[in-house]
């Protein structure tokens, strides 16, 4: 199976992908950020700050490249409308990555670097992370007036105890249970009993530092803290703006490289450098225009040759327009290889309008038949699928786990070539006689039970995007070809993008739909979030004997999903297999091969349906250099715009693979160089 995305870290993984994936020793107690600033260690006297100036960081500076644009204005077309302006909901994690900074970013070559904290240290035991914070950072309004208040230790705590109050269905809570005392007083307050903040691991001990108390040590806890629960928030203005918090552009405060100077909706959102910002040095682009377009993904490629837009994607329906036209062939490149895993769910907990033959109880009998589940693993045509974003290569898209190529190793093996995972990853997934034979097998149990045939199944799809659209439709008619429109029949139905999640998978609203995981951190037990206990996307501890359901009185209980499963479980099956592989902090191979038996045990069940890696496939246009953004498989880093250029024309395929071997030399040499050093990166 050709995988040419992978080579984009091939060089590296004879080093290490991510840090703490490869090594079980214990890293130096004093973390060393590649900085000009120095950092100190756990007296406060200067720590030794490593030399990277053998290692240039091409065009990232404020060294202007001759063929940059006149005007540095990054244009884009949106079709999904911002629906939510909080920074602590996930949901608009990645629209705050410019507008708001993190404790720590990532370069355009994947290290760790300071941001808001500009220096960090570590006890020897793991388990106390101390962060200095930056002195000097306004918040700002979104007009770039000054607030009143600079941003100080205390705002990560306020951002800590509104994720962790239940009220506040941020949906990230449990990013923060491994800090001492965070879940209990999660619990606490979503049972309605005294919850205590001075028990929790989350700290400010002086007004500019930081510090996270562990339950067990945790070497990639760096990884962490680039998602929204390390973003800051400002208490004062949380309180004054009570509900109104988090509702629109004026009604947040910014500390990022940009300002959300103009925002009108269905219409445009202007984002202006902040004249203020603490690294302004590194920002390049003075302005980012987003001007609202219903077809987005069908217009911009026309657009961007018209110079209205500066990125598009080029949907696949056009592809073949570009391929054979010699001036716009010279203007597209591959996508850079994105880091989200894409799979097909099948819901135990379906919540949408029983019409048309469709019916709960009837899926519900199917979807917990493990033949009707096989008949659909085996039976998806995957190659087909994927060809709706890349038909020109789109077996190097495929993925066979849900865990991708080359996000960690152990024991000298890419995570998905662990012994679990092995045979999985091997194995040709689409197998239409095997399919054919579960779907006998599953057909003979489910009229015994009483089912009625064909099976009819809910599958919605984001309507404003091509490639959506075209893979439900292909995936309907394969499926109903193979295996037979009397099996399984598929009402397929369009959403509009905004909102779509929240409306469909979110709700509940679908019987088998495809969705996707990015990973929050660099450690394997981050794809094992969407299908753990309190996670909306196919819940699959309703499913017969795999959690017993209980009370919220009792001591082992957890709530299913507040706002959509209200109900209470214990015992949870794959939960327990995770709990019992993230139990050890210590021996990276026990660890990762525990979560990979985890992953094998739930592919194997069919519960989830690997697919590919869409996120960074088929090809785009862009006038800025991809080996410039920022890098970082987890997280907000990359999706600012810091060290990027506009330049005058996008760049082909030919420059893109050109720089892409030299990008990956220069990566390698600073994990090298990194890991020498003992610097967690």
């Amino acid at each position: 199976m050709k995988k040419w995305i992978a080579l984009l870290l091939v060089a590296i993984m004879a080093v290490s992908a991510f840090a703490g994936c490869t090594t079980n020793e214990q890293p130096a107690n004093t973390d060393t950020p590649a900085t000009d600033a120095p950092a100190t260690n756990g007296d406060n006297a200067p720590a030794t700050t490593p030399d990277n100036s053998n290692v240039v960081v091409n065009n990232t500076g404020a060294e202007r490249p001759e063929n940059a644009a006149a005007e540095q204005v990054v244009k884009l077309f949106y079709s999904d409308e911002i629906t939510d302006w909080n920074p602590l909901h996930p949901s608009s994690a990645s629209t705050w990555a410019n507008w708001i900074d993190s404790l720590v970013e990532y370069d355009n070559y994947g290290m760790c670097q300071p941001c808001l904290a500009e220096s960090w240290t570590k006890s020897e035991d793991g388990l106390t992370w101390t962060f200095k914070i930056r002195e000097g950072v306004k918040w700002q309004r979104y007009d770039g007036s000054e607030y009143g208040e600079n941003v100080k230790a205390e705002d990560w705590v306020t951002s800590a105890k509104w994720i962790l109050d239940p009220a506040n269905t941020a949906r990230t809570a449990d990013l923060l249970f491994d800090m001492v005392g965070a879940e209990e007083y999660y619990m606490a307050l979503e049972s309605g009993t005294e919850a205590n903040w001075d028990n929790v691991g989350i700290k400010a001990i002086s007004e500019y530092e930081l510090q996270f108390t562990l339950i067990s040590p945790c070497p990639w806890f760096l990884s962490r803290l680039t998602y929204n629960w390390g973003y800051p928030t400002c208490a004062k203005f949380l309180d004054e703006m009570g509900e109104s918090f988090g509702t629109n552009n004026d009604t947040i405060l910014y500390c990022g490289a940009f300002l959300c100077s103009q925002y009108e909706p269905n219409s445009y959102v202007i984002s202006t450098r902040n004249p203020l910002y603490w690294d302004i040095d590194k920002i390049h682009v003075e302005r980012i225009e987003e001007k609202y377009n219903a077809e987005a993904d069908t217009l911009a490629p026309e657009a961007l040759l018209r110079g209205e837009v500066t990125v598009a994607d080029i949907p696949t329906d056009q592809l073949d327009g570009w391929m054979n036209d010699p001036t716009k062939k010279a203007f597209i490149r591959p996508n850079r290889p994105g880091s989200y895993s894409y799979f097909f769910l099948v819901n135990f907990m379906p919540t949408y309008t029983e019409r048309n033959g469709l019916s709960h109880e009837q899926w519900l009998k199917a979807a917990n038949n493990l033949n009707f589940r096989k008949s659909l693993y085996y039976g998806l045509d995957r190659i087909k699928g994927i060809g709706c974003y890349d038909p020109y290569t789109p077996e190097d898209y495929e993925l066979r786990t849900i865990t991708p190529y080359n996000f960690c190793a152990a024991d000298g093996k890419d995570y998905p070539y662990l012994d679990a995972l092995k045979a999985i990853t091997e194995t040709e997934q689409f197998q239409p006689e095997t399919a054919i034979e579960y779907r006998d097998k599953a057909r003979a149990e489910l009229e015994a039970a009483g089912v009625t045939f064909p099976i009819m199944a809910y599958m919605p799809y984001n309507s404003e995007s091509t490639q959506q659209t075209n893979l439900a439709v292909i995936v309907s008619q394969q499926l109903e070809e193979l295996l037979g429109s009397d099996y399984i029949k598929f009402i397929i139905e369009g959403y509009p993008d905004t909102d779509y999640l929240s409306t469909t998978r979110r709700a509940g609203n679908y019987s088998f739909m495809m969705s996707y995981w990015g990973p929050d951190y660099a450690d394997p037990e981050t794809w094992t979030d969407p299908f753990n206990l309190g996670q909306a996307y196919n819940y699959i501890w309703r499913a017969d004997g795999m959690a017993t359901q209980t009370t919220q009185d009792d001591p082992a209980s957890r709530m299913g999903r507040s706002g959509y499963d209200e109900t209470y479980w214990k015992d949870f099956v794959y939960g327990q297999k995770v709990a019992e592989a993230t139990a050890e902090t210590v021996d990276n191979s026990k660890r990762y091969n525990a979560l990979a038996e985890a992953e094998a045990w739930l592919i194997d069940q069919a519960f989830v349906i690997p697919f590919g890696v869409l996120g960074g496939c088929g090809y785009m246009s862009s006038c800025m250099n991809p080996f410039e953004s920022q890098y970082a498989p987890f997280g907000m880093s990359d999706d600012r715009y810091k060290y990027q250029w506009v330049y005058e024309k996008p760049f082909s395929t030919e420059q893109y693979l050109e720089m892409l071997p030299v990008w990956e030399a220069e990566r390698a040499e600073r994990i090298a160089y990194a890991e020498a050093n003992g610097i967690d990166y």
